[in-house]
């Protein structure tokens, strides 16, 4: 079974250029590649520079973000650290990379480090995809500061804090 990345997160912008970067591949072989720079440059964006093609089998975590709506692809569409007692928390995770089969994983902890919830699940990678677990306790969160981890085949891909206030 080849061995799968998994490395720390990029921040947001390089992760989104990334993505869009990556969702952009696949165009004709031999095909001139469009002029990203000037279009960026002209809409004020940060212009990421090409990256290596990942090996086949590799799958890599490239962000993870809390909060308390999806956009339509099924990504956090605001990032944040506070939620309502009555909020459902969404964790969305985005991978890049190929796997024929890798086990994603996510823990809810609360303020003392204690579980409160776990789920995971097995995907198949293909390209960048987002992944995304929902949290909503019955009766509402109690007040505090919880944290969710997700993994990647057991290595951790990052750790993500929120509070219910």
């Amino acid at each position: 079974m080849p061995r799968r990345r998994v490395r720390p997160l990029v921040n947001r912008p390089i992760a989104f250029a990334l993505v869009l970067l990556l969702a952009g591949c696949g165009g004709e072989p031999g095909a001139p590649a469009a002029d990203t720079a000037s279009t960026a440059a002209d809409a004020g964006s940060v212009v990421a520079e090409p990256i290596a093609q990942l090996p086949q089998g590799s799958l890599e975590a490239v962000a993870l973000d809390v909060g308390v709506a999806l956009d339509a692809d099924g990504r956090v569409a605001v990032v944040t650290d506070r939620v309502r007692p009555a909020d459902a928390v969404h964790a969305s995770l985005v991978t890049v990379g190929e796997s024929k089969a890798a086990m994603l994983a996510i823990a809810w902890r609360d303020a003392s480090g204690a579980e409160i919830d776990a789920d995971e699940r097995a995907i198949t990678a293909n390209g960048p995809a987002v992944h995304t677990f929902t949290r909503q306790p019955e009766g509402g969160w109690a007040p505090g500061r919880y944290e969710v981890e997700v993994s990647v085949d057991g290595e951790s891909a990052g750790v993500r804090s929120f509070e219910v206030r």
